[in-house]
């Protein structure tokens, strides 16, 4: 469910740093660049710490896009990251385009992925054949976030049509569920698993976007939840390593203080320099840019 919220946020707060900004696809990519790559790199330091791997898998880990190229990630959560860059890429097209300020165009790329899950999804069932799913089902959740966005602040779509067009896409993924996890595949995954998860994963969403909760310490929580999220199994793993006798309840209820100290460290010693440093080379880039544009000529 944590994972569903991610990719909620991703799906709202990507579009709107884009769509408040005057933004070129290189800019974009290379803020994104600088607001990813840093704390990752940290956090695969801290796996292969706790488990090293090899040199192939190692450097492939490195690009962020080792699931492209056939190569298993060095933590599990990583597979979401690489949906995010899939994500970036669609934006950027979108960008490209000069659609990106089309609600249009976001309903038509949350439609595509929706046909897209249930084409995915019935391999699985008719076939046995066990198909990616997982990408197409998480950019369903960020284009229909991203709709929400548009209606939220361009008026897109009234209230009535929003929630007709959000059912048929819970409709669809619900189904979507049904067919590509009918059959257990190894891992306990089940319709009712998935139901629960997604379900859970956007009420928590809808609730603060709603509720408008300002609590300090949960603000905080949300500046550091990008480190958060990545270290918080290699963090467990380097305990249990180091004092195997805790046994591994003892040894996550060790890790959860022992996490956000390090995700706290990371936030202000890598996350906000570097970001900082990715806004300094978007502006050392725009300001060129920005004299050779030429000046507006009155027309009287």
């Amino acid at each position: 469910m944590g994972v569903v919220a991610f990719f909620c946020i991703s799906g709202y707060i990507i579009p709107r740093s884009v769509l408040h900004s005057r933004t070129t696809v290189l800019q974009f990519a290379i803020t994104r660049a600088f607001r990813l790559y840093p704390a990752y790199w940290i956090s695969l330091i801290l796996a292969v710490f706790a488990a090293p791997v090899a040199l192939g898998v190692l450097l492939a880990n490195i690009t962020m896009a080792q699931r492209f190229m056939g190569v298993h990630d060095v933590v599990g959560v990583y597979w979401t990251l690489q949906i995010e860059i899939v994500f970036y890429g669609v934006i950027a097209l979108l960008m490209s385009s000069g659609r990106i300020a089309d609600p249009r165009a976001s309903l038509w790329c949350l439609l595509g992925l929706c046909v897209l899950s249930i084409l995915m999804s019935i391999p699985r069932a008719v076939l046995s054949i066990k198909t990616p799913v997982a990408p197409a089902f998480s950019l369903v959740v960020m284009f229909a976030s991203f709709v929400f966005y548009h209606h939220r602040h361009a008026g897109f779509l009234s209230s009535r049509q929003l929630k007709y067009v959000l059912s048929g896409v819970c409709a669809v993924m619900l189904g979507c569920f049904c067919l590509a996890y009918r059959k257990d595949w190894g891992f306990g995954e089940t319709p009712l698993r998935f139901v629960l998860g997604y379900a859970v994963g956007v009420g928590l969403f809808i609730a603060f976007m709603y509720l408008d909760i300002k609590q300090p310490v949960l603000c905080w929580l949300g500046r550091i939840s990008y480190p958060l999220y990545l270290i918080h199994v290699p963090v467990r793993e380097i305990i249990m390593g180091l004092m195997p006798s805790l046994g591994e309840i003892a040894s996550a209820l060790l890790g959860i203080p022992a996490t956000i100290v390090l995700a706290a460290i990371m936030h202000r010693g890598v996350e906000v320099p570097f970001n900082r440093m990715g806004r300094w080379v978007v502006a050392r880039y725009r300001a060129p840019r920005l004299k050779a544009e030429p000046e507006a000529v009155p027309l009287d």
